[in-house]
């Protein structure tokens, strides 16, 4: 069986599977409305093969969204510096605040702010449960944290905490505090660190 080289016939099962988030990922960006149906037909597959691969809109547009976080936390921490906790702190609130300011994501959001919030905050997608297995892996390399401590409760607190603070106007009207969300969660890693947190002017 052969194609040519535009041919969907001539990819491997798994890159076509892929390419349904690299293309899901380019029209997000561009503001383009992630439809299923439209994803199938421009890829060439089937809609049934599809919901086969990925289950559902949100799933999809979940992956998208991690795509978009994954790829700031490879930038805001290729630029951390400091101690472990120290630096925790100051790239989770430089990634709060680069998400919130992201452009394509805050529209995603405002258009419709009930979907937006399930797709980032709940169960629902990856989203939320990555964030959390991040946190976590980064909780697990502080020196000082009392043991007692069960760290991915703690990374759950923590982002859940963020997201109260970045999505604030949304959830409660308040305006974003990506600000707020940092000084919250230095306050949970000194406490559970058992150090005092630095005083900010």
């Amino acid at each position: 069986m052969s194609g040519g080289a535009g041919s969907p016939m001539a990819t491997s099962p798994k890159a076509v599977r892929e390419d349904v988030i690299d293309l899901a990922h380019r029209w997000f960006l561009d503001g383009r409305r992630i439809d299923m149906q439209q994803l199938a037909r421009e890829l060439g597959i089937g809609r049934a093969t599809l919901y086969r691969w990925w289950g559902s809109r949100e799933v999809v547009i979940g992956e998208v969204v991690w795509r978009v976080i994954a790829e700031a936390i490879t930038r805001v921490e290729a630029r951390g510096y400091g101690e472990p906790a120290e630096r925790f702190v100051r790239n989770f609130g430089k990634l709060a605040d680069t998400v919130r300011t992201f452009e394509p994501l805050s529209r995603f959001v405002a258009d419709d702010p009930e979907y937006g919030l399930r797709v980032l905050t709940s169960g629902y997608t990856v989203v939320q449960g990555r964030m959390i297995d991040w946190a976590a892996a980064r909780l697990a390399g502080l020196p000082d944290l009392d043991p007692r401590i069960e760290i991915r409760d703690l990374a759950y607190a923590i982002v859940r905490i963020g997201e109260a603070f970045v999505w604030s106007d949304v959830i409660t009207g308040d305006p974003p505090r990506s600000e707020k969300a940092t000084a919250m969660v230095e306050l949970l890693v000194s406490a559970a660190s058992g150090r005092h947190p630095k005083e900010t002017e």
